[in-house]
């Protein structure tokens, strides 16, 4: 059973999503109400609470197979204002790096390296350092949209980077043009804007199309569920008076509809005047925090010619991230929701693990049994090191801010 770290792992849905095939040796988040969740339902004895910027590579268990990191969005979203990797809850992701950097330099550093985050690391001078970071690593990377929707009746569009080590061939695992589906224009243009040695180090991972269709959002969002209330019908009525015509327009085709209909209400500026929009297209939208800058998600039913808002229940938020029912959930309301918003989508995992991870991860595990056979295994680790630790003294010349700066300690780690 292939072994990995989850670094910022929240209440723990990376895990879920990777399965009972894989076995997690160590976790850690700097949230504390997130780690309950963690503990309820994984157990706590290989969890680490507090800032990743504390942690030493020592501390960490090895060898494993894979780190898996999620680290903070906050900075790389429209909602943060895309400040970058190097910001300070996004530049978590330093923290992260210098860690997996110390693990190569004593020959521990996991072969295989996921980092998932927001469509916002495609833009700007993030993505192209944070690539030159990866290489710095002696990896091979590529990256892959994938959206929540094709699983889920949630609009949770999310970039995954899956690394190996630059060693392995790869070959049997990429193709030799981009996947439409998992590679829309943002990520081409992020590609395109990389240098040399980051194309050359570039892959297109293979990854095929879902078939299945996601469960309708009725089925998910309850008609009285617990730990919510209903909204007073003047409440109702001063989101529905916030609304400008085109939206009111989709409230009065729902109600012509004649059956139940459930949508999804957010609060957003329009020209300095804050209005309520509406969807009922069966997809959420992207479940958030307010943490993050945005406005929790008002469910809106339209039933039998009435209309009924509520905020989303803590239950029914899990369930759009793919949670099955048995997961535990904190019992206060903004906990709970917090851990599922800052969470990754549950199905998207297990399917990017399914189609590619568990098969390259085995490959890997392979061609490195066959290498050490071949090989005394202590100069395999000398060699590797030694040219790790050249390339990885080059990129930090090269790159100042990332020896120099520890990121502060971050707000939030979801």
């Amino acid at each position: 059973m292939p072994r990995f770290y989850d670094f910022f792992a929240g209440a723990g849905l990376a895990g879920l999503g990777l399965g009972p095939r894989w076995q997690c040796v160590w976790a850690n988040d700097v949230d504390e109400a997130k780690r309950q969740v963690y503990a309820a339902n994984f157990g706590e004895e290989h969890f680490v609470c507090g800032d990743v910027a504390g942690i030493q590579a020592s501390q960490l268990p090895v060898p494993v197979d894979m780190a898996w990191a999620s680290f903070p969005c906050q900075d790389l979203s429209l909602a943060g204002w895309r400040r970058g990797i190097s910001a300070d809850r996004s530049g978590t992701f330093w923290a992260f790096w210098r860690i997996m950097r110390d693990l190569m330099e004593t020959g521990g550093r996991p072969p295989v390296i996921v980092i998932e985050n927001v469509a916002g690391l495609l833009y700007g001078d993030s993505f192209i350092g944070f690539c030159e970071a990866l290489t710095a690593l002696n990896m091979q990377f590529g990256a892959l949209l994938i959206d929540a929707k094709h699983f889920l009746p949630q609009s949770r569009p999310r970039v995954f980077v899956v690394c190996v080590d630059s060693r392995v061939d790869c070959s049997g695992f990429v193709a030799e043009e981009p996947a439409g589906l998992w590679a829309p224009k943002s990520l081409l243009a992020a590609h395109g804007l990389l240098g040399e040695e980051g194309r050359r180090l570039w892959r297109w991972w293979s990854l095929p199309c879902p078939s299945a269709k996601p469960q309708p959002v009725n089925r998910l969002i309850e008609r009285d569920p617990g730990g919510v209330e209903w909204h007073t019908r003047e409440q109702t009525a001063r989101l529905l008076a916030m609304m400008n015509e085109r939206n009111r327009a989709k409230v009065d085709s729902a109600l012509a509809g004649g059956k139940r209909h459930v949508g999804f209400l957010y609060k957003r500026m329009r020209d300095g005047v804050q209005r309520a929009e509406v969807r009922f297209d069966g997809i959420s939208g992207c479940l958030r925090t307010p943490a993050g800058g945005s406005s929790r998600q008002t469910v809106v039913e339209v039933d039998n010619k009435r209309i009924r808002t509520r905020l989303l229940a803590p239950r029914e938020a899990a369930r759009l991230m793919g949670a099955p029912d048995s997961f535990i959930l904190s019992g206060r309301y903004n906990h709970a929701y917090k851990a599922m918003g800052d969470g990754v989508a549950v199905p998207a995992v297990r399917w990017l693990s399914e189609q590619l991870l568990l098969p390259l991860t085995e490959h890997v595990q392979s061609v490195f049994s066959e290498a050490a056979q071949e090989e005394d295994a202590g100069a395999v680790k000398d060699k590797f090191r030694k040219s790790s630790e050249r390339r990885a003294a080059e990129w930090r010349a090269s790159v100042p801010f990332a020896s120099a700066r520890e990121p502060k300690p971050p707000r939030s780690q979801g």
